[in-house]
C-alpha cells in the first residue's frame, strides 16, 4: 500500500493536476499524497527493518540529514531564525521524498515500476506540450514562453515545470528510462506504446529549446551507450552518429556561440557565485539567497548556486551524496557475473538519467529540484537491495572516510576549475552582451 501510495505522490508532483485541472484547482495534493504515503510507511515497516535503523545508520541517508542541517544552519549562523526555519520547512519536504524513494523503491521490481510512473507522467506531460506546439495553449491554457505568433516559442511546463529548461530536464530523465525499460522483458505492445513516447518525448524536448536540456539529453546518450555496450569500437561509432545527430538537428539556440549574451550572463553569475564563496566560506549566503547577490537573477548553475549559498561545507555534503550515488550505481551496472540482469538493467538506467540530468543542471539553478532528489532516492534504494545479495563485494558500495575525503578534495578543486573556466571566457573576450 505504501509503495502505491508513493507512485501516486510521485504522479501528483510530475503532472501536478491542481495547477491545470478546474475539480481539483487549489487543493494541496502534493501535502496530502505525501503525508499519507509517510504514514503508510510507517505503519507497514517491517519489524526486521525497522525505519529508524534504515534513517539513522544508512551512511547515504547520513549524507541527507547532514544536507538538511546545512541548509538549516546557513541561516541560523548568521542569526535569521525565520529564515532557517522556512528553509527547513521548504527542503524538509525534499528531504522526505528522498527517503520515501529510498526505502520504497528498494528492489528492481519496483524500480521498475517507478521507471513506468515517470515515463508515464512525461507521456502526458508531452500532450501538454504538443497542445502548445500545435495552438499556442496546454492544459489549462498555459501559453508557451515567447512569441507563439512568430515561432519563436519554448514549451513549458506549470510549477516546477514552468520554466522549458526543467521541462526538457524531465524528458531527459524519462528518455533514459524508456531506453531502460526497452532492454528489459515485455510484451510486444509494451514495447511498440514505449516508442510511441519516445517520439513524443523527443519531439517536445526539441521544441523547449533548452541548451542545457540538449547538453544533458548528450550527456544521458554517452552514458547510456557507454554503460549497456561491450565493445569500444562500436560504442564509438554509436555515439559519434547520435551525437552528431543531436547537433545537426537540435534547436538553433544549441548552436549559438558562447559568447551569445545569455551565456555571457551565466559567466557572470559563476563569477558572483565565488565572490559569495569568498565572503562566507563555510555557509555561503544562505538557502535560496543568491540572487539577492545577482541582480535578482538565478546562478545558471547548480554547482555554483550550491556553494554559494551553502559554502563549502553544504557543497561536500551535496556533491558528496551525488557522486556516492552515481558511483555505486556505475558499479552496480558493471557486476555483470555477480547480479541478475534485471538489477543491471535499472542500476544502468538510473546512472544514465542522473548523468543527463546533471550534465543539464551544472547550466542551470536546480540545486535542491525534486526530480534531483528522486532520483537520487531510487539510486540508494537499488544501493541498498543490492548491498544485501550474496557475492556481492561489501566495500564496492561503502562509504569509507578515504572516500569521503576524496569526495571532498573533488568537491574543493571543483571551485577553482569554474574560476579557470570564468577566466578563459573573459580572455577570449566575452561580454555580458
Amino acid at each position: 500500500m505504501s509503495f502505491i501510495l508513493l507512485c501516486i505522490y510521485v504522479f501528483v508532483l510530475l503532472i501536478r493536476p491542481q495547477e491545470w485541472w478546474e475539480p481539483v484547482a487549489g487543493f494541496q495534493l502534493i501535502n496530502i499524497t505525501a503525508i499519507l504515503t509517510v504514514f503508510a510507511t510507517f505503519i507497514s515497516q517491517s519489524p526486521n527493518e525497522p525505519l529508524t535503523k534504515v534513517l539513522s545508520r544508512n551512511r547515504y541517508a547520513k549524507f541527507m540529514w547532514a544536507l538538511l542541517a546545512v541548509v538549516v544552519l546557513a541561516d541560523l549562523t548568521k542569526l535569521r531564525i525565520r529564515w532557517a526555519f522556512e528553509a527547513f520547512s521548504e527542503f524538509g519536504k525534499i528531504a522526505i521524498l528522498f527517503f520515501l524513494v529510498m526505502i520504497l523503491v528498494n528492489n528492481p521490481r519496483r524500480q521498475r515500476r517507478m521507471m513506468w510512473v515517470i515515463v508515464f507522467c512525461a507521456a502526458v506531460m508531452c500532450l501538454h506540450g504538443i497542445m502548445q506546439i500545435r495552438t499556442g495553449y496546454g492544459f489549462g491554457n498555459v501559453e508557451p514562453f515567447g512569441s507563439f505568433e512568430t515561432d519563436d516559442f519554448r514549451v513549458r511546463g506549470t510549477g516546477m515545470f514552468n520554466d522549458p529548461n526543467d521541462f526538457a530536464m524531465l524528458f531527459i530523465v524519462a528518455t533514459a528510462f524508456v531506453f531502460t525499460l526497452l532492454r528489459l522483458r515485455g510484451m510486444f505492445p509494451s514495447k511498440a506504446l514505449l516508442l510511441g513516447v519516445l517520439g513524443a518525448m523527443l519531439f517536445v524536448l526539441y521544441y523547449t529549446k533548452s541548451r542545457g536540456g540538449v547538453a544533458g539529453f548528450c550527456a544521458m546518450l554517452v552514458a547510456a551507450t557507454w554503460i549497456t555496450g561491450r565493445k569500444n569500437i562500436p560504442r564509438f561509432v554509436i555515439t559519434a552518429v547520435l551525437l552528431g545527430a543531436v547537433v545537426a538537428f537540435g534547436p538553433a539556440r544549441a548552436r549559438e556561440t558562447i559568447y551569445e549574451g545569455s551565456s555571457g550572463g551565466r559567466i557572470m553569475a559563476w563569477g558572483v557565485g565565488n565572490q559569495i564563496l569568498k565572503q562566507s566560506p563555510l555557509f555561503g549566503c544562505g538557502f535560496g539567497h543568491f540572487p539577492e547577490f545577482n541582480e535578482y537573477r538565478a546562478a545558471h548553475s547548480s554547482f555554483v548556486n550550491c556553494y554559494a549559498e551553502l559554502g563549502l561545507v553544504g557543497y561536500i555534503v551535496w556533491l558528496g551524496l551525488v557522486w556516492f550515488v552515481t558511483r555505486s550505481l556505475l558499479r552496480i551496472a558493471r557486476m555483470k557475473n555477480v547480479l541478475d540482469p534485471l538489477t543491471i538493467r535499472v542500476a544502468a538506467g538510473n546512472f544514465a538519467a542522473l548523468t543527463g540530468y546533471l550534465a543539464s543542471a551544472f547550466f542551470l539553478s536546480r540545486t535542491y529540484n525534486p526530480v534531483l532528489f528522486l532520483l537520487l532516492g531510487m539510486g540508494v534504494g537499488i544501493i541498498r537491495y543490492v548491498q544485501r545479495q550474496p557475492g556481492v563485494p561489501v566495500q564496492q558500495l561503502e562509504i569509507t572516510p578515504r572516500d569521503f575525503m576524496r569526495a571532498a578534495t573533488i568537491a574543493v578543486l571543483s571551485i577553482p576549475a569554474i574560476w579557470v573556466v570564468i577566466r578563459l571566457y573573459w580572455a577570449g573576450g566575452g561580454t555580458a552582451g
